[in-house]
């Protein structure tokens, strides 16, 4: 079973996108770098770390080699891609995000190796999900979600579903586009059978991106 934590993340946000409160650049960068360290010495999990900013994290270069079977960063420019133009004037963070997903998805060789995979908010780690994740036999589930399943902080699925569930064609359960993905997730999932409801997690408390609120659990 080989579970891979995909992390998204974004260092330098686009003004135009809805839900912005943390923008400070730095401030950002910091709360990722934290993180990031954490799934790498604290988890056994593979991790894919995905910059759709183009910021190359160099903090993080040596740590290839270190963790070269477990740990990927794949980076591009959004603004600079061709086969992102559709998303120049779409205001909806979660539709870059799944842009990410999917883009990490393409140019990742863990992920591709991979029986599920887990998207997690790049600034939240969570030091009980490895723990938790061992009483079960995830190659049963189709997806998991968080124990608010209208939240997606966390969503996994497994590889078979990868591409129902990050789609990047963000329509709900009427077909009609939406830019609240986390309704769209909620959809996704609810039409499988075996899904993961996660408990509720304590996490060390943790900026929101697009709020003033500080998360200690999710």
């Amino acid at each position: 079973m080989s579970i891979t934590i995909l992390l998204t993340t974004t260092v330098t946000v686009q003004s135009h996108k809805c839900y912005l409160y943390q923008t400070n650049q730095d401030e950002r960068k910091n709360t990722y770098l934290k993180s990031i360290l954490k799934w790498l010495n604290e988890t056994d999990f593979n991790i894919v770390l995905v910059e759709n900013s183009g910021y190359q994290f160099e903090e993080l270069q040596f740590l290839l080699e270190k963790y070269k079977s477990r740990f990927e960063i794949i980076t591009f420019y959004e603004r600079e891609l061709e086969s992102c133009k559709f998303l120049e004037n779409n205001n909806s963070k979660g539709a870059s995000e799944v842009y990410s997903i999917n883009y990490a998805y393409n140019n990742s060789n863990l992920l591709k190796k991979s029986t599920f995979i887990i998207k997690v908010t790049g600034r939240y780690f969570v030091p009980e999900l490895q723990e938790y994740l061992s009483k079960f036999d995830i190659n049963n589930y189709d997806v998991l979600t968080q124990n608010d399943p209208e939240k997606c902080e966390i969503i996994g699925c497994h590889i078979k579903h990868f591409h129902d569930v990050f789609d990047n064609n963000l329509l709900d359960e009427k077909g009609d586009y939406t830019g609240h993905v986390e309704y769209v997730y909620k959809y996704r999932c609810s039409l499988y059978k075996n899904v993961l409801r996660a408990k509720i997690f304590q996490i060390e408390p943790t900026q929101r991106g697009g709020t003033s609120e500080i998360y200690n659990y999710i």
